[in-house]
Order: C-alpha cells, then sequence, then structure tokens
C-alpha cells in the first residue's frame, strides 16, 4: 500500500509575473493578490457506444486533453502596470495614465508566465514551506470594473494560459523557502 504524500495549502503569498520577451521584465507582487480561480481549458472527449437493440455491444471513448487554464485574478489592489500587461493598453509612469487599447484594431499583448505561491501549513498554523503553481504563454484579456461606493476597488484580471505541443500546461513545484 502506497501512503501518498499531503499538503496543507493556503494563501497566497505571492504571485510572479514574468514577461516572455528577449528582455524579460519580472513583476513581483506580495500582499496584493486575494484569489487566484484557475479552470482547465479542455478538448472534451466522447464517448460511443454501439448499442443494438437494448443492448450494448461496445463503447468507444477519447479522454478530455487539457490545452490550457483560464486563470482569474483578483487582486486586493491597483497596480496599473499590471492592468497594462493583462489589458494590453499602456501605462505611461511620468504622467501616471493609463489608456486602453484602441477601439477596433487588433490587440497586440505580451505573453507571460505567471507563479502563484502558496503556503505549506502545519497542524500550529505555521508555515513549513511554499508549493509554486507555474503557468506558461499566458496572455490577458480585456479587464472588467467594479466600482462601489463604500466599498474598495478590486480589479479582477481575466489571463489565459494555453500550453504549446509537447508542454506541460502547469507545473507545480515543493519549495522550502520563496525565491530571493
Amino acid at each position: 500500500m502506497t501512503v501518498p504524500n499531503e499538503f496543507a495549502l493556503a494563501n497566497i503569498a505571492r504571485v510572479d509575473i514574468v514577461t516572455e520577451e528577449d528582455t524579460p521584465v519580472t513583476y513581483t507582487l506580495t500582499d496584493v493578490a486575494t484569489e487566484a480561480d484557475v479552470v482547465a481549458f479542455t478538448s472534451a472527449g466522447q464517448e460511443q457506444e454501439l448499442r443494438v437493440k437494448n443492448v450494448i455491444k461496445a463503447q468507444n471513448n477519447t479522454e478530455d486533453i487539457v490545452k490550457g487554464y483560464d486563470i482569474s485574478l483578483t487582486q486586493a489592489t491597483f497596480i496599473p502596470e499590471i492592468l497594462a500587461l493583462v489589458d494590453g493598453g499602456t501605462w505611461d509612469e511620468v504622467t501616471e495614465k493609463y489608456s486602453a487599447p484602441v477601439v477596433g484594431t487588433p490587440v497586440a499583448r505580451t505573453a507571460f508566465t505567471m507563479d502563484v505561491y502558496t503556503e505549506q501549513k502545519d497542524g500550529d498554523g505555521s508555515t513549513t514551506g511554499y508549493v509554486k503553481f507555474s503557468y506558461k504563454n499566458c496572455k490577458g484579456r480585456p479587464v472588467n470594473y467594479s466600482v462601489v461606493d463604500g466599498g474598495f476597488f478590486s480589479p479582477q484580471m481575466q489571463i489565459r494560459s494555453r500550453s504549446k505541443f509537447g508542454e506541460s500546461p502547469v507545473e507545480v513545484a515543493m519549495l522550502e523557502t520563496l525565491p530571493a
């Protein structure tokens, strides 16, 4: 009998976003992301049965195939540089102004890798390690806004991670400490 390892995971300790460019830019988000909802994007398999009257003679089944993930990242604070990367617009640090992509034209979004770090917890609540979920070939989608009177602005970023052929759609690594 094989007893599998168990990891009690909680919280988002950190999110690293690294652009996939000749000169990559790294954004390290700590105490910023409040939720990362990850949903598999699949090519659905099929079940085809050979039925003769009231008897199933055979089945021909194909499995679901994961092509990537759809990630919804909710932030506790507003970060214009991340908005520009995900939404596809531009952030001007000098004028402190964000401009969304021009209406009616194709948007050239920058691809990036997103690493989400969670904490491994012990019975006393202490952190004993970290688990890193790594999603490559990410691109943002247009950002939706919700501003509520009396509430804090929490932007929700929609991100698509789509794997290239021969590439894993997600990598999960166990770490003793967060990278420097």
